[in-house]
């Protein structure tokens, strides 16, 4: 019998550490003989870092190379390294580590044993057992088309669940799966497992996480080829690795304390936002507020899409002004008076041909490629991407939107895009387009926050598309475009899951869904007139109203879509369904402003709001609202939901009966029912009184 081979070509494997004479380095062997040098500290209680930097000689970081803007500020505590038989100890507060010392192998003697590394119930395979997976941790060489990065192994547990990574159409659970940790642009798709929004930290109910901090892409295998190995690989030269302890909401704050707690959001933003794709002129949108006013339904927030004088859904670009033809100066005036705010759209690119490119181009201030010519985002040869690395270019974009925020008077944007950055891109810093693909959405959000700080003050929200780590700071986020289909509220309600089991709080979604093959190609066709008052509705109606139920239950309350999204367009008894459940909103506000300011997401799934109750655990498509309300929207026609109950009583916000838990109860709503309960007791405080 032979030794299973390592069956991960390029991986180098640790097999060899010991203590580098002091309290915080660790000298790392490899199979091939190298020798890398760890440094091991303790920034937070229960949290160990480890970083190994270790660049080739022609990769040496460019002068003048900004910080990644990940991380917070963090205390440098070096951990405690003391020899012990079998490894070394590393220990600090909250942190009782193992390093095992393994096996030396090289060419000549065979690969060495797998290296086991312990805390608390995070495991690397070692040997025995470690022969006979397919995973070593290591470092991975580079090869034709792939960077060097880090590879990490975890035995999975039995019976455990492992949470994180960002989005995820396809739900928080991600035992059994491939995850790529990669932004992309996704289309107008769901439900498959590519997302806007990635996040490379990843955590388990047994009661481990791990945090990769890089700004590129991370893949994970998460049990889908061994049923009981994790395979993470990082990429990137520099390893910057934390290992978290803890129960889920632990996890949870102490990955936020690292990377930062969900600033604060305005108060009117928790009322109800209106919005479709587009309102084309300034009279159909005080028309809109108008009916919907007549109808006694609550706007808080009107968006609008096609204000400038471009189509947007055309271009992807932000190159133009505002259209005055169709919005003169102070166009919102009426709408603020009535105390309603406006957003909208923008974008970080250019279009390719512009003067505006042009002059930017000029400049120097675009992301170039190696060519030194600017470089177009992946998916689209015509727009270009502002170098929000280059301080120049930063300060240049703020201050445009800036002046657009007091020109407009708009409160909020809606800041899409941010995703498709191309491998083959050179920032001003040196940084690649690799090492920038997950982190451009979050310097390009600094810049918004920025430019709103100035012209607006506190004033001020965005919506971001997308983002990673970190941008949990920088509320607030939509879960993308989308489909109009009962499948598609399944997807986008996983998706908000996965977000707030990554660290984010104040997430939303398009009430109604974004689009439908239809109303896209009306929308396309509308935009060559700009023509108001020509957009239907095109949501099946009973969908319609449960989405609009189920956005009363979200962080934030947005209709937004293709075609029309405001509850007056819809028929009995959807209409008055969701009129209900908009007026309900507000008086839901206060509530979520005071849950917003608590240290756990405002979306709290099962595993986070019940850690350990196995049964919770299993309840995947419900939530509370803040501490104390249950909701599990309805996902089907027909008006059936089968939910899990926390212990207690919870009584019915949206007709239906009272429930008792724990256990599981089956509900059946009419139109005008939703499975939304509040804590016996509870009730007054949630609803204002």
């Amino acid at each position: 019998m032979t030794r299973n081979p390592n069956p991960d070509p390029g991986t180098d494997p640790y097999v060899h550490a010991e203590p580098d004479g002091d309290t915080e380095h660790l000298l790392v062997g490899l199979a091939s003989g190298r020798v890398l040098r760890f440094s091991c500290t303790v920034p937070l209680d229960g949290v160990l870092r480890l970083r190994a930097s270790d660049p080739p000689p022609d990769r040496r970081p460019a002068p003048g190379r900004l910080p990644d803007p990940v991380l917070r500020d963090l205390p440098h505590r070096p951990a405690r390294l003391s020899p012990v038989p079998g490894g070394t100890a590393i220990t600090g507060p909250g942190v009782e580590a193992f390093w095992e010392t393994g096996r030396p192998g090289g060419p000549e003697g065979g690969e060495g044993a797998p290296q086991g590394l312990r805390l608390g119930s995070f495991g690397r395979f070692s040997e025995p057992e470690g022969d006979t997976v397919p995973f070593h941790a290591g470092r991975r060489s580079a090869a034709p088309g792939r960077p060097a990065g880090w590879v990490e192994t975890i035995h999975l547990a039995p019976d455990v669940a492992v949470y994180g990574g960002g989005e995820s159409y396809q739900g928080p659970d991600l035992r059994g799966r491939h995850r790529r940790l990669r932004n992309v642009e996704e289309n107008r798709a769901a439900g498959r497992d590519s997302a806007y929004l990635n996040v490379p930290f990843l955590w388990s109910d047994a009661g481990w996480g791990l945090f990769g901090h890089g700004g590129g892409p991370v893949t994970a295998d998460l049990g889908a080829t061994h049923g009981e190995a994790a395979r993470v690989e990082i990429l990137g030269d520099d390893l910057d690795l934390f290992l978290l302890t803890g129960d889920a909401p632990d996890l949870l704050r102490r990955y936020l304390a690292l990377t930062g707690r969900p600033g604060s959001v305005p108060d009117w933003a928790f009322g109800v936002w209106m919005s479709r794709s587009s309102y084309f002129t300034a009279g159909e949108v005080i028309a809109t507020v108008d009916e919907l006013d007549a109808a006694g339904c609550p706007v808080d927030v009107v968006h609008v899409d096609e204000w400038l004088d471009e189509n947007v859904l055309d271009t992807a670009s932000w190159s133009a002004g505002p259209a005055r033809d169709r919005f003169p100066r102070d166009w919102a005036r009426p709408l603020i008076d009535r105390g309603v705010r406006v957003s909208l759209w923008i974008n970080p690119y250019v279009r390719r041909g512009t003067p505006l490119a042009d002059e930017l181009t000029a400049r120097g201030l675009l992301v170039r490629g190696a060519d030194g010519r600017p470089i177009a985002t992946s998916d689209n040869p015509e727009t270009l991407l502002v170098d929000f690395l280059d301080p120049v270019a930063r300060e240049w974009w703020c201050e445009r939107l800036a002046r657009s925020l007091r020109e407009e008077r708009n409160a909020a944007v809606m800041a899409d895009f941010g995703e498709e950055i191309p491998a083959g891109a050179v920032f001003a810093d040196g940084s690649t387009g690799v090492e920038r693909r997950n982190t451009y959405g979050l310097f390009y959000l600094e810049a918004v926050h920025e430019a709103g700080r100035r012209a607006r003050g506190a004033d001020f929200l965005p919506l971001s598309r997308s983002g990673t780590a970190g941008s949990q700071r920088l509320p607030a986020h939509w879960a993308g475009d989308t489909p109009s289909t009962w499948s598609g509220m399944v997807s986008t309600l996983r998706a908000l899951l996965s977000m707030a089991l990554s660290g984010f709080s104040v997430v939303t979604h398009d009430a109604g869904g974004y689009w439908t093959p239809a109303s896209h190609r009306r929308a396309e066709e509308l935009r060559a007139s700009m023509t108001p008052d020509a957009v239907a509705a095109d949501v099946e109606p009973e969908l319609y109203g449960r989405w609009a139920q189920w956005a009363a239950f979200s962080p934030l309350t947005r209709f937004h879509g293709m075609g029309r999204r405001e509850p007056t367009a819809y028929p009995e008894p959807f209409r008055g369904a969701a009129l209900e459940a908009c007026r309900l909103r507000s008086r839901l506000r206060p509530y979520l402003v005071a849950a917003a300011r608590r240290d756990l997401p405002l979306m709290r799934p099962m595993p986070l709001a019940l850690p350990g109750d196995r049964a919770a655990r299993d309840a995947g498509l419900q939530y509370l609202l803040g501490p104390d309300v249950l909701v599990a929207p309805i996902l089907e026609p027909g008006g059936r939901r089968l939910l899990y109950v926390p212990e207690g009583r919870w009584e019915p916000l949206v007709n239906g009966p009272p429930l008792e838990g724990p256990g599981w109860r089956e509900v059946r709503c009419g139109p005008d029912a939703f499975p939304a309960h509040v804590r016996a007791g509870r009730g007054p405080a949630v609803l204002g009184g």
